[in-house]
Order: C-alpha cells, then sequence, then structure tokens
C-alpha cells in the first residue's frame, strides 16, 4: 500500500530529460531550477493517497501518473536547489473491498500526518475517503489538495446533509488545510441537468445512485435541478448492491414508468459500466445514459462491454477535458511518451495538484534564505498558507481557491465514448 522514491529512477528522468513543467506561477516557475536554493541541504517529504489498485486502478492510477510525473519533472529540473525530494505514494484502495476504500485511507493519512517530515499531500480520489481523511490531515496542519473531490460537503457547511463539514476541518489554528482543484457537485449536477433537459431535451429520469458520499449526493442535487428545470425524476432507488442482477431488477422496475433517461450518480468501480450492460436486456436499452465524473473511468468501458465503445446516447459530466486544453498539450505529449499510453480524465489534475505544492514548497524555501525550516510544524503551516494564496496557470488553466478551499474555475466538461474511451463534447461549460 505504499511506494516512496527517495532517488527517483534514471529511466523515469530520461523519460522527461529536456521536458519542461507545464505551468508557471506569478512568482516563479516549475521549470527555471532552484534560483536562490542552490545551497539548499537535505530532503523534503511529499506524499498522495489515490487508489491505484482494484477497481479504480485505471482512473486513480493514471492520476498518480500526473502527480508522480510533476515530481519527476521538478527533481530532474532542480526545484529545489540542492535539496532533493522523497515522495511517498500511498493506494487506498483495500482487498477487502477491491476498490477505494475510506477506511484503508483513514489508515494512509494517520500514516501520512504521523511523519513529520511529510509537508503536503495530494489526494484523495474520492469523496468518501476525504470525509474520513480530512480530519486527521487537518489537525495535523498538513496541506491536502485534491484532484478530483466533488462534494460541496467537504468545503460548504450544510450542503450536504450526510456530512457534518465543520467536524472536518480541526487545525488546532483554525486554518482550512484542504484544497481541490475541481469545482464541486452543486455545479457539476447543474451542468449535467442543464445538458440533459435544455440541450438533449430529455423529460423524465430515473435516478440510481450507489448511496456513497459522492454518488448520493450528486444525485440528490441533479434530482433537484432536473425538477427546477422542468423535468421529472420518475423514480429514485439507492443501492449498494452493483451486481448485474440487482440493476437489472431495480431497471425492470422503472421501465413502466418510461424514462427518457437514466441517471446514475456514483463511480465506475460501483458500476457504473455494469448499469450501462443491464439496460441492454431491458426495455430501456435505448434510452439515454447519463452520469457524472465518477464514470468518466476506463473501468467503464471494462464492465459495459465492446458495445459501449462509441455507444450512442451515453453522457458523462467530468472535469474539463484536458486533452483539448492548449495549456495542456506539453503535459498530454509528455505524459503519452512517459506511460506509453494516453493521461486519463484526472492525471492533468494531479499534475497541477503536486505542482501547486511543489511550488507552495519552494516559496517557503525562498523565504527562509534557502534552508528547510527547522520545526517541522511550522514547515507545514507555511506550506499550507503558500497553497492558500496560490495564484497558478497550469495545465487545466488558472487555479485559484476561495476561503473554503474550493478552485475559482467552476467548469466541467461533457463526455461521450468514442473508441472506447471517453472524449469531451465540445467546450467546457460553466455554471
Amino acid at each position: 500500500m505504499r511506494k516512496s522514491y527517495s532517488v527517483l529512477s534514471a529511466a523515469g528522468l530520461l523519460a522527461v530529460l529536456g521536458a519542461t513543467a507545464c505551468g508557471t506561477t506569478s512568482s516563479s516557475s516549475s521549470s527555471g531550477g532552484g534560483g536562490g536554493l542552490s545551497s539548499c541541504t537535505g530532503s523534503i517529504t511529499v506524499a498522495s493517497d489515490l487508489p491505484t489498485s482494484g477497481g479504480d486502478a485505471f482512473i486513480g492510477g493514471g492520476t498518480e501518473n500526473g502527480v508522480h510525473l510533476a515530481i519527476t519533472q521538478a527533481q530532474q529540473n532542480k526545484l529545489f536547489g540542492g535539496c532533493t525530494i522523497t515522495y511517498i505514494a500511498k493506494d487506498d484502495a483495500s482487498v477487502a473491498l477491491g476498490k477505494h476504500d475510506p477506511q484503508q485511507g483513514a489508515q494512509n493519512m494517520t500514516e501520512i500526518a504521523n511523519n513529520a517530515a511529510v509537508v503536503g499531500v495530494v489526494g484523495p480520489f474520492n469523496s468518501g475517503v476525504a470525509v474520513k481523511e480530512t480530519p486527521i490531515s487537518s489537525a495535523a496542519g498538513l496541506v491536502q489538495i485534491s484532484p478530483a473531490n466533488t462534494d460541496p460537503g467537504l468545503t460548504i457547511p450544510g450542503s450536504d446533509p450526510d456530512i457534518d463539514t465543520a467536524s472536518l476541518h480541526k487545525n488546532p489554528n483554525g486554518e482550512n488545510t484542504y484544497f481541490r482543484v475541481i469545482s464541486n457537485d452543486v455545479v457539476q449536477a447543474l451542468v449535467m441537468s442543464t445538458y440533459a433537459i435544455k440541450t438533449l431535451n430529455l423529460k423524465t429520469v430515473y435516478d440510481i445512485s450507489d448511496n456513497e458520499t459522492y454518488g448520493k449526493d450528486l444525485s440528490n442535487y441533479f434530482d433537484k435541478d432536473v425538477a427546477q428545470l422542468g423535468g421529472t425524476i420518475v423514480k429514485r432507488d439507492d443501492t449498494t448492491d452493483y451486481s448485474p442482477e440487482k440493476f437489472q431488477s431495480l431497471l425492470t422496475g422503472a421501465a413502466s414508468l418510461n424514462p427518457d433517461a437514466v441517471f446514475y450518480g456514483g463511480v465506475a468501480s460501483n458500476g457504473s459500466g455494469v448499469l450501462w450492460k443491464a439496460m441492454q436486456n431491458t426495455s430501456l436499452k435505448t434510452k439515454t445514459y447519463l452520469s457524472g465524473d465518477g464514470t468518466v473511468d476506463p473501468q467503464f468501458f471494462k464492465d459495459a462491454g465492446s458495445a459501449a465503445a462509441s455507444a450512442p446516447n451515453v453522457y458523462a459530466s467530468s472535469a474539463p477535458d484536458a486533452t483539448k486544453l492548449s495549456s495542456a498539450s506539453a503535459f498530454n505529449q509528455t505524459y503519452k511518451s512517459t506511460y506509453s499510453k494516453d493521461p486519463v480524465a484526472y492525471s492533468a489534475y494531479g499534475y497541477d495538484c503536486m505542482n501547486i505544492l511543489l511550488q507552495a514548497i519552494k516559496k517557503v524555501l525562498l523565504d527562509n534564505n534557502g534552508k528547510i525550516p527547522s520545526s517541522a510544524s511550522q514547515f507545514r503551516a507555511q506550506v499550507r498558507d503558500a497553497v492558500a494564496a496560490t495564484n497558478y496557470d497550469g495545465t487545466i488553466g488558472h487555479t485559484q481557491f476561495d476561503s473554503k478551499g474550493d478552485t475559482l474555475n467552476h467548469s466541467f466538461s461533457i463526455y461521450i465514448p468514442q473508441g472506447g474511451a471517453w472524449v469531451g463534447k465540445g467546450q467546457p461549460i460553466s455554471a
């Protein structure tokens, strides 16, 4: 469940030799070497916690590749001058669940937080994991930047009835230590519901959620928005049984209501592809399939089968498609040459998260006359402050955070399946 890199492999360095990091801040460039830090000595430790095995291996592993690429480039470019980077990569998927596991995430974060050398973490991927991790990182004063969490309850009190937002933030100084580079499900649900009702002209929708923190709340907001836009949710089911038999039973039960579409509030490792495949065995097989960013995962196609590779009437919202952003062109090329495959939807988001963290660390080192602060707790606090003040132009565009840790970039893309991959349709949509 743990990988640690104190010296990056020669192969990894050669893969990015000559490549420049693909983002800058208003204060310094990640490709400009460690100017002013040549006398820096020692190693600085950062970590990630993402689901890189089991049912989340494709999406979580591809996101972690982006994180690792940022570190490899920073090391190769001597971002910290004479100081090196130690990277701890943890996997929050468990063998018991075969996918992301909030309890495993809590265990990982406890180990990370108790390691005084760690000054920042990228992750987690899933909102349910964040609910368990954030109180631990916050109490330790450890900054955490998520590439993919969208549940609004992680930052906005009262936005998710199942989350006590205040209980997540236990920093002794009363400061927020949690940040995310993707907008939340209040925005995502409105983007998808508006696209469904106004662009696709759907009138009625059957909604199923995976009953997890992310999926249930996304469905809640989607249902509310559909109703406000003049549509109708004909039925809503929440299930923790993601088997083909269970999905087919639920779909058969809703078929008599003849909905125009089926919406799934859930993630691929909880059967979004299984659900689509089950639809093909019911009278709903010609109906539109809708979902959120948890479905924009190669696992969907693995579970749904070859018939889904370019299936019509399948739409899912997710973070803006970085493969179509000019700001990400260099990243996309470097990622593909390094890993011999295309990035996943959140590879660029993991990459920017780590670069934001590394730039914050660099600022602290420069402010400390090129030395690693002697107080571990003070180092963490200063890195947190630098992350909070982020003003970063990276692969996914411009990133700044509000006082709650939410990004000011409120955009999502609509994705469709093409050739067994999720491809962004048109330009990102803001709500």
